[in-house]
Formats: structure tokens, sequence, C-alpha cells
């Protein structure tokens, strides 16, 4: 396991950070040295060893205190048909960065897909008046540049955010994978440049511009679509009730169109956490009647489509016309 290796990633002090392993069950917990940072991967076998690309103090009582300086992309392999596709998906990551910002970042194979690793250098943005009308624009960089630079083929799942930055170490292994393929391999390694980040900034502007003017629009579609007595405080309660209640039937298409886009459009919930929403609410399910085994897929098909779309969940009264059971159900459920 080379730790020097993925240390010159980051500027100095390389410390505090936090790690994770799998002995710490994914959670984070500070380190303050290289040599507490080996021991921690010892004591867990060298299983699942991750460390944050940011430092502990990059963000302090909700005031950016770090730049964004480090961009991490996941190319997983459950999103893609075949390798052959994962692989062409790579090279043209590969090129795509390399005509940007002419950067040649680490590329890791973990197993289940690659991980792109470029430090760059960076400003922070909320340091900067052209920046100032937007939330958060050094964690919003962090994203659009992993979209970016895949050319919006990077996992869907994968928000990165500083405190969620955890990269793994080359010569470490992969729980998720099979004994005889779980060692994280070096694909490709950076070459010591930090492109500066003002070759992306234009482009990001534009990018922020674009997304606040189609989040009024799906603000104003989700105002005409829906009730005021309907929609209030981001919850429509016919759909908290759907959550909370579960169903025989009709499944696959209350995940596709409710479920989904609500969590996603209307409460704006992270991929994670409806992800975990829903997949709770289909055990439920699964005590009615035992569910198939292919709805992992179907869920993050319906996220990521909800995303991708800016997709808003149908109406009660378009249930009725679809599924007059729920809707009943639905309607009963309102009224005790």
């Amino acid at each position: 396991m080379d730790l020097n290796f993925i240390l010159k990633h980051f500027p100095e002090p390389n410390f505090p950070r936090t790690i994770s392993t799998q002995k710490s069950q994914g959670k984070q917990f500070e380190i303050f040295s290289k040599e507490e940072m080996l021991k921690a991967y010892e004591e867990s076998n060298f299983v699942d060893c991750r460390v944050n690309a940011y430092p502990s103090y990059t963000e302090y009582k909700a005031i950016q205190r770090y730049p964004p300086n480090f961009i991490f992309a996941d190319l997983d392999l459950s999103t893609f048909s075949e390798l052959q596709a994962l692989e062409r998906t790579l090279q043209t990551t590969l090129k795509i960065i390399s005509m940007k910002i002419n950067g040649h970042p680490t590329v890791l194979w973990t197993g289940n897909g690659y991980h792109l690793y470029q430090p760059i250098e960076a400003v922070i943005l909320e340091e900067y008046t052209q920046f100032e009308e937007f939330e958060k624009p050094s964690l919003k960089f962090i994203r659009f540049a992993e979209f970016s630079m895949t050319g919006g083929k990077s996992d869907p799942s994968h928000n990165p955010s500083f405190k969620s930055c955890m990269i793994r170490i080359p010569g470490s292994y992969n729980s998720k994978c099979s004994p005889e393929k779980n060692e994280i391999e070096v694909y490709q390694k950076w070459d010591g440049y930090r492109p500066p980040i003002c070759l992306l900034l234009g482009s990001f502007h534009a990018y922020l511009v674009d997304q606040k003017i189609k989040e009024m629009k799906l603000r104003k579609r989700i105002e005409k679509r829906y009730r005021i007595a309907e929609y209030q405080n981001n919850t429509i309660s016919w759909i908290e009730t759907l959550l909370q209640m579960p169903i025989e039937d009709y499944r696959k298409n209350a995940i596709g169109l409710i479920l989904a886009p609500y969590l996603i459009n209307i409460k704006k919930t992270s991929y994670d956490e409806a992800f975990r929403l829903i997949t709770g609410w289909l055990e439920k399910c699964n005590g009615l009647r035992t569910l198939s085994p292919n709805f992992s897929y179907r869920i993050r098909y319906s996220l990521n489509t909800a995303m991708r779309k800016r997709q808003l969940p149908i109406k009660l009264s378009s249930l009725e016309k679809k599924n007059k059971e729920l809707h009943t159900l639905l309607v009963q459920k309102k009224l005790e």
C-alpha cells in the first residue's frame, strides 16, 4: 500500500483529515499523521481503506474555508450494460479532461469500476463577486466538474461533498468485490500537474445560471400542477401517506411515476436518501407479496430519470385513472 502516492495529491499540510475503514464500518474518524493512518488501515486488514480528499477544516460554521481543488469522478460498472461500454467511457473521459484542462488524472480500478482523481489549482469561489448570487458555489463546482469531465456518464448516485469525498488507497481491498478481484489497482498515475480552475469557471458560471433558470421553471410547473392545499412545505400529503403504506401491486409504477420524482424534485432529497426511503418502503411491501429481485435496478433507473428529466409525480386525479384501487386506498387513508 503506497500512502505517499495518494498523499501527494493533497497540498500540504496533509493533516488533520478523516479516514474510514471496514473496521470503522465506513464511519469517518480524524487522524493527525501518516503513521496513525497506516495503523488504522493495518487494524482493518487493509479492507475498505479510504481517506478524505479534503482536510478537516474545509468548512467552519457554514463558511467555506478551503478551495475545491480536487476533482473526483466515479465510473461505476453497475451503470453500464457491459465492461466494454465502461472502458469506452473511461477513454472518452480521459480525452475530455486532457482537452479541457490538460489534465492527466490518477485512475484506480476498484473492482466495480474506475475512480478518477484530478488535483487542480483552485480558489474559494464564495469570495468572488460573480458567484455571490449562488448558494455554495464551491460545493456545486466539484459536482459540476465530475459531471462535465465524464460527459454526464458518472455514477448518478455519486454526489461528492467536502465531507464525503472519500477516496480509496491503491493496494487496499474492496469488500464489495469477490476475493479474487478485490484489490484496488492503479490504472494510470497522476502526472503531478495541477490545472488552474479558471479553465472551467466560464462553463461553470453558465451552468449555474442555466440551473437557476431550470429551477425557476420547475417551481412554476409545481405551482401550476398542484393546488396549494396539496403542496405545502415541499410535501404532498397523499404521497407522504403512500410512503408509509405498503401495497401489493402497482409498485413499479408507484416508484417511477410517484415516489422517485417526488423525493428528487419536490422534497429535494439526496439520491442516496431517496434510494434508502424507497428501499424501506419496498421492504414493507414485501411483507404483503414477495418482490422480484431486480427492484434495486428499478429504483436507480427511476431516480436517474427523475433527475435527468426533472420529472414531477402524477397528480392524485391522474392516479385514479391509472389505478383506481390504489387511489381509493389513499383517499380512504387521508380521510381517516
